[in-house]
């Protein structure tokens, strides 16, 4: 017995070592499942395997469409052919099929003086330049009201109102008695005409009781300007003072848009300053300025200046009140820097990369690189090293890239380690359909879930931000484990942290569209303007919690 159970023993034995050796190889280290299968085009039968040149990970062993994106399956050693146009072993590559699909576009690094944006909510305000109020020179009781409607446009010598006054009386009585003898004394005459002109009547009237030589009892008071009647103190039978109130008529051919600056931005406005504004009222259509006046007191409770612009308003259109959102530019250096658009940086933890576009034949293929970010200049980045001027990176699609780098084990904004095995989701096969519990296996590696799907990624990125305003840093800290591995000392670290987290998911809702309802916002006060994504219309600003809990504007609705 013990003789045969070595023989069977050493037969087992021997036959895995046989089958060892034609599945392996007989490389001196084992390859994986993955690897045979990413380095086979065959199937075990000998038939063409088909895959998606978008998403290499689906297999499939006959043509058709791939299940992910709906392109066109092509034989495996198609999509692996190499003509050595590309160099790089660090490089992806895409088809030009999916280059298409995927709407891959690229932009130049380029040197540019770095312009900063800042945007400021604001309102239409009438010029006060252009604003008149009408008084009373004397006193009398209003007898009518030719003008008894706030809005009404008047043109300047139109009647406004008539008054009957004692003063008034006395007064026509003067010049008719001084005109008798105006050749024996024309100071006296001249004098009395004065009066009455001084009292801004229009010098017709004055002639017209002179002829007649009859007082009137009632005077009709005219409009001194031209504008809309924005005010009226006064009613009829109502006894009026001299230097009351009655009218205030405001042109509104020119007006003010006044811009609420906050603290943080003060330092980097000044006057002159190139302004463009939208009015929410009027739609898309922009409108430009200069600005020619800043506050010098800050509103210390709402830590903001007033900073104005003088626009010219055709036909009326801005009415005072009226919201309007600006965006100044300055500049914020001296010298050149190198500039990207906001589109092709990716953010994870603390690291940024971009993808640098290495063709060299007509082959698509990208590197990922990580590069030290410098100030956001409107929509760029400055780049203080990692690029040169000249090269191209990729600024639409920069996500899809990524997943393609992913897959194929390059360094990638998920991947730190290439070649090393770490890659995690690098290995999801086509017959393998990932779960829920799946991804919540996954939820703990850095950054990874960045790369997820926006239907699993917007719950959790609600909750941080409700966290945020709420300044629960506990609960914060739970939520934010979603998006990085990065330890946070204190809740100012993770709301920094959470202004690149949000600025990279409103570049994907915006790329890829989200079903559901979702808000974009802002607030100008922290770090020079900071965007932020809510599922509700009313602001709660994560970036400030309770102590300035609305601080901020809603943008736009993004889906």
């Amino acid at each position: 017995m013990k003789t045969k159970n070595i023989l069977i023993y050493s037969g087992l034995l021997l036959g895995g070592l046989f089958l060892g050796y034609l599945f392996f190889g007989g490389t001196s280290e084992p390859q994986s499942l993955e690897e045979h299968i990413a380095e086979t085009h065959t199937d075990e039968e000998g038939n063409i395997v088909y895959t998606c040149s978008m998403h290499p990970q689906v297999r499939e062993n006959e043509p058709g469409d791939c299940p992910i994106c709906g392109m066109e399956l092509i034989p495996a050693n198609e999509l692996d052919e190499d003509d050595g146009s590309v160099q790089n072993p660090n490089a992806v590559r895409i088809s030009q099929a999916a280059m298409a699909l995927a709407d891959i576009q690229t932009s130049d690094v380029r040197l540019g003086i770095p312009v900063k944006e800042t945007r400021l909510p604001g309102k239409v305000v009438v010029n006060q330049n252009l604003v008149s109020n009408i008084t009373a020179h004397f006193p009398g009781r209003v007898r009518e009201l030719y003008v008894d409607f706030s809005g009404d446009y008047v043109r300047k010598g139109q009647r406004l109102a008539s008054i009957y006054s004692p003063e008034l009386i006395t007064a026509q009585r003067e010049l008719l008695e001084t005109a008798r003898f105006k050749e024996q004394n024309p100071r006296l005459y001249e004098s009395a005409r004065r009066k009455l002109m001084l009292w801004e009547f229009p010098e017709e009237t004055i002639d017209q009781i002179e002829r007649s030589g009859e007082v009137m009892e009632e005077l009709d008071f005219f409009a001194p300007v031209s504008g809309y009647v924005s005010e009226i103190s006064i009613s009829r039978e109502d006894h009026i003072m001299e230097g009351m109130a009655m009218y205030r008529i405001a042109d509104l051919s020119d007006v003010w848009i006044e811009f609420e600056a906050y603290e943080s931005a003060i330092g980097g406005l000044s006057k002159g300053d190139e302004v463009e504004f939208q009015v929410s009222s009027l739609g898309s259509q922009t409108f430009s300025g200069e600005v020619d006046f800043i506050e010098p007191f800050l509103n210390t409770d709402s830590r903001t200046v007033k900073v104005r612009v003088v626009t010219n308003n055709p036909n009326t259109r801005m009415k005072p009140g009226m919201f309007a959102e600006g965006v100044i530019s300055s500049g914020s250096a001296q010298t050149e820097k190198l500039l990207v658009p906001r589109s092709a940086v990716m953010w994870t933890g603390k690291r940024s990369i971009v993808f640098v576009d290495v063709s060299q034949g007509d082959i698509p293929a990208f590197e990922a690189r990580e590069v030290l970010l410098g100030s956001r200049a409107g929509n760029d980045y400055v780049i203080e090293s990692g690029l040169e001027p000249g090269e191209r990176v990729v600024t639409n699609g920069t996500f899809k890239v990524d997943a393609a780098a992913q897959l194929s084990d390059k360094l990638s904004m998920m991947n730190r380690e290439p070649g090393t095995g770490n890659n995690q989701g690098a290995h999801n096969h086509g017959d393998m359909e990932s779960d829920d519990s799946e991804i919540e296996q996954t939820e703990d590696h850095s950054g990874l879930q960045m790369q997820g799907d926006l239907k699993m990624l917007i719950p959790k990125y609600l909750k941080l931000r409700e966290a945020l305003s709420n300044d629960d840093f506990e609960s914060a800290q739970e939520q934010v484990t979603s998006f990085t591995k990065d330890d946070f000392s204190d809740i100012e670290e993770l709301r920094a942290e959470f202004k690149s987290i949000s600025e990279m998911l409103i570049t994907r809702v915006e790329e890829e569209g989200y079903e559901g309802k979702l808000f974009k916002q802002y607030c100008p006060m922290y770090d020079g303007g900071s965007t932020w994504i809510s599922d509700k219309e009313n602001i709660e600003n994560p970036f400030y919690g309770t102590q300035m809990h609305n601080c901020g504007e809603t943008v736009e609705q993004m889906n």
